[in-house]
């Protein structure tokens, strides 16, 4: 039977074959206006090989075809004749020459004048995007999507403009960026439904249960994919890609029988498809079932198979290193030992090659990581078994802040001074119009339907300033030649980066069981602890304990239950460790998952709420916390070779906020993006401002302490960098977190100095202490961190950056960074100096602030001396 096969894409993947266009769109592949004549049958008969299956044949009709429009000048045909090579070398296995020839036809059809043959160039992009995302090229694939998201929105064409914003929306899925793929999925589900169009719909509803699948909403993601009916798809592709989906949530859900099923039919029916590339993909998930089911030997051919197919289609490094993964785990249970540590190490390595394909941004890149998660747990878990615990922390700081790193190379690359007046202009109006639409949004007297269509143009002011800023990296040869630091190896930990008195923890959390490294000066020692669900569940009650309010009545009380939760999180998590801290006075945290929301400082090993005996590790340790080694060893080497001399301290405080009235001071008065003026930050930054000569201060108060005066200030010359102010974070979309200054209404700025804006400042700072609630939060990503404003500071040039990790107290906080700059101007290091101000609360006068929720908010990230 003949027919042109539907082409799909599978695992969160959409590929459009001639099929999967509109029917417009495919005339103006087949049938245009032209008379016939030798390239137009060349063409014709290519097509119909294509649809015969006899895809060699019509590979060479569309080559000669390509070959002869080329001499001619003739665009139309040469936009023709690459996109059929393009569609026959897909179904040859050549998946790379494939994306090859529909980028041709999509720059070539750019060029025609004729409408017509233009209309190829939107086939020609959807394709070559799909197909970049099959090989998890995703950095070229968003070129290709949001060039044709554009394209559909100046056609107004609804249903191109829904497929196309799938896609994003799956793009996004697959490099972890869950904020923006759920945005693009809603808008996708409800163009379907206007329209409306029930396969449209169901494509919606079939990505956004894969989304909830990554997000671990596993019942979520089950009953979107209940609701994504295949009859209402008319592709059998399509239908083919419901079922494979289906059988990744009933394996996540461990219903593995019934996954195992759903695979082996699924890739019975894809070898239909004649796409190596996909038939890859269900055997490599497949193999995972089958070990789960008890069978490794087949598991293990599977995976092996898998890879293989995976290669000779043209890659997917991402899936590369799953199915690696799946393939030493196999091995190792069959003890074949030797092959399950080059199965792991292989892993390793495919998905750093994954990493440098994802779009370049911290969000995607440390979401590549955050989805792979179990490939680097799984080769720990593997090694220590072995007794490999350097190789094992090795493969920790693999793992631990990779995008950091990135990043942080990137940061030192000034690309402001290399735009055209154009550019320049151009980012200036959609930074203006994100600004005032923000502007808006904070209005305290905004209506719900307001805020929901300001927050709808908020995010796609955003997708339009992000494209530009990609579109510019793109263009700016500099960021080809970055070189990210490297992972510090586990003996140069030991080695190089300790003092004889410090140790550095790093944690790593999994799903069975978790762990911990105590390096010290030349000894290396692991330890065991439970499962990251058990500590997840530990940390979420006790942090909710901490950050409730504390009054003087209520002190003693909360005192006694806070600790008795301690002392749980502490033998579960700490005491395992202490025969390997003896004689340390300082602790580096290198935090993984939940563990990121902890202060160390407040976990205590007394048996007693009464003062006398009980012993907090702030007592005992001066505590610091780092996004790992490798991050500590970068800033070392690149803050050093941008390092200037500097002085004194530049200090923004109690902005005046315009819709607000004056505040009564309260002692529980917390900094929190509420608008209420802050009484005592002004008497903060006045103090600390007097710890330093007339020469060597520089102090902004009140309608003073604007963005305008900020970013007009020389901060490079300056060693401390001090905001005492309203904080303002989104942990969903952590590029709005910024710190709250004074706004006037008639200013260009916002009054927001937000994490992009604190990127392209130019500090030179040992010290960025950020006085507000909240601001060591952010975006949390397994292995990366918390992405936020914290390291916003840091890639901007500080050293060390001061930040908190809940609503804080005003007058508590005043009081302790006084006595913390103090500390500094003794010259004490920073996290002995923090530790003595929080000490000093802590034995103070006042009961109430000898609770943790006073004194313990404030964390040290980076460099500590």
């Amino acid at each position: 039977m003949k027919r042109i096969l539907p082409i799909c894409i599978l695992a969160c993947l959409f590929v459009v074959s001639l099929s999967g266009v509109s029917a417009q769109n495919r005339n103006a592949i087949a049938s245009p206006q032209q008379q016939p004549g030798q390239v137009e049958a060349l063409i014709r008969t290519s097509l119909r090989l294509i649809t015969d299956e006899r895809y060699e044949a019509a590979y060479q009709q569309a080559r000669q075809a390509l070959t002869i429009s080329k001499r001619r000048g003739d665009k139309g045909h040469q936009a023709r004749a690459a996109n059929l090579l393009a569609v026959a070398a897909l179904h040859l296995g050549r998946t790379n020459e494939a994306i090859s020839y529909f980028k041709q036809a999509s720059d070539v059809a750019d060029e025609a004048r004729s409408e017509q043959v233009r209309k190829i160039e939107l086939t020609a992009l959807d394709r070559a995007g799909d197909l970049l995302r099959i090989s998890g090229r995703y950095d070229d694939a968003l070129f290709c999507f949001q060039r044709t998201l554009q394209l559909y929105r100046q056609q107004n064409d609804r249903k191109g403009e829904s497929l196309t914003l799938d896609r994003l929306g799956a793009l996004y899925s697959d490099t972890g960026d869950f904020a923006k793929a759920d945005q693009h999925l809603q808008d996708a589900l409800t163009i379907a439904r206007a329209l409306p169009d029930q396969e449209l719909e169901t494509m919606a509803l079939l990505r956004l249960m894969v989304l909830e699948k990554e997000r671990g909403n596993l019942e979520a993601a089950l009953t979107f994919g209940q609701r994504a009916r295949p009859v209402h798809l008319s592709r059998p592709a399509a239908q083919i890609e419901l079922f494979y989906q289906l059988g990744m949530v009933y394996a996540a859900l461990g219903q593995h029988q019934k996954a195992g099923e759903i695979f082996e039919r699924t890739l019975e029916r894809t070898r239909e498809l004649h796409v190596l590339q996909f038939e890859a993909l269900v055997q490599g998930e497949f193999a995972w079932t089958q070990f789960k089911l008890g069978k490794a030997a087949a598991a293990i051919e599977s995976a092996s198979q898998a890879i293989k197919k995976l290669r000779q289609a043209g890659g997917n490094k991402h899936f590369e290193a799953k199915f690696f993964s799946t393939l030493a785990e196999a091995q190792a249970s069959t003890g074949r030992n030797e092959d399950a540590l080059a199965s792991y190490r292989q892993a390793i390595a495919t998905l750093e090659q994954a990493r440098l394909l994802s779009i370049p941004t911290e969000i995607s890149r440390a979401g590549i990581v955050f989805t792979r998660q179990k490939v680097f747990t799984g080769a720990i878990e593997f090694l220590l078994s072995q007794q490999r615990q350097s190789e094992a922390l090795d493969v920790a700081e693999a793992y631990h802040a990779r995008a950091f790193l990135d990043v942080l190379a990137e940061s030192r690359i000034d690309s402001t001074g290399q735009l055209s007046p154009q550019q320049q202009e151009r980012e200036d109006k959609i930074s203006e119009r994100i600004a005032g639409i923000q502007k808006e949004l904070w209005q305290p007297d905004v209506t719900p339907e307001s805020e929901r269509q300001l927050k709808g143009k908020l995010e796609v002011t955003e997708g339009e300033l992000e494209a530009f800023r990609l579109e510019l990296r793109r263009a700016n040869p500099r960021y080809d030649t970055i070189e990210s630091p490297q992972p510090i190896k586990a003996e140069n930990i030991s080695k190089e980066l300790l003092a004889p008195d410090a140790a550095l923890v790093e944690f790593v959390l999994s799903e069975k069981k978790s762990f911990a490294w105590v390096v010290r000066k030349g000894k290396i020692s692991p330890v065991i602890l439970p499962s990251g669900k058990e500590i997840a569940t530990l940390v979420a009650g006790y942090r909710q304990s901490l950050s409730e309010k504390v009054s003087s009545l209520t002190a003693t009380q909360a005192i006694a239950k806070l600790n008795a939760e301690s002392r749980k999180l502490y033998q579960k998590l700490f005491q395992p460790m202490e025969s390997h801290l003896l004689s340390a006075q300082k602790l580096i945290i290198v935090a993984d998952g939940a563990l990121a929301y902890l202060p160390f400082e407040t976990l205590t090993s007394g048996n007693s709420s009464r003062s006398a005996e009980r012993s907090y590790l702030i007592e005992r340790f001066a505590i610091s916390y780092a996004p790992s080694a490798s991050a500590l060893a970068a800033l070392k080497i690149i803050n050093q070779a941008a390092a200037t001399e500097t002085k004194g301290i530049i200090a923004f405080g109690d902005p005046a906020y315009a819709d607000s009235g004056p505040s009564k001071p309260s002692s529980q008065t917390e900094r929190g993006f509420d608008f209420r003026q802050l009484p005592y930050t002004r008497t903060e930054v006045n103090e600390i401002a007097s710890l330093f000569s007339a020469s060597d201060r520089r102090v902004y108060l009140g309608a003073e302490a604007n963005e305008q005066n900020l970013k007009a200030e020389n901060l490079g010359q300056y060693r401390y960098l001090h905001f005492a102010a309203h904080g303002m974070i989104d942990e969903d979309y952590p590029a709005r977190s910024g710190i709250v200054l004074s706004a006037a209404r008639d200013s260009r700025e916002d009054g927001a100095l937000q994490m992009p804006e604190v990127m392209r400042l130019k500090l030179n700072a040992d010290l960025v202490t950020l006085s507000a609630c909240r601001t060591g939060l952010g975006k949390l990503f397994n292995g990366e961190g918390i992405i936020g404003l914290t390291r916003a500071f840091l890639y901007a040039g500080a050293d060390t950056v001061t930040v908190s990790l809940w609503n804080v107290n005003d007058i508590a906080t005043a009081t302790l960074m006084k006595s913390f700059y103090k500390n500094l101007k003794q010259g004490m290091s920073k996290d002995a100096a923090l530790q003595q101000a929080k000490l000093e609360l802590i034995k103070g006068q006042k009961q109430a602030w000898r609770h943790p929720y006073y004194w313990a908010p404030f964390v040290l990230v980076g460099k500590s001396d």
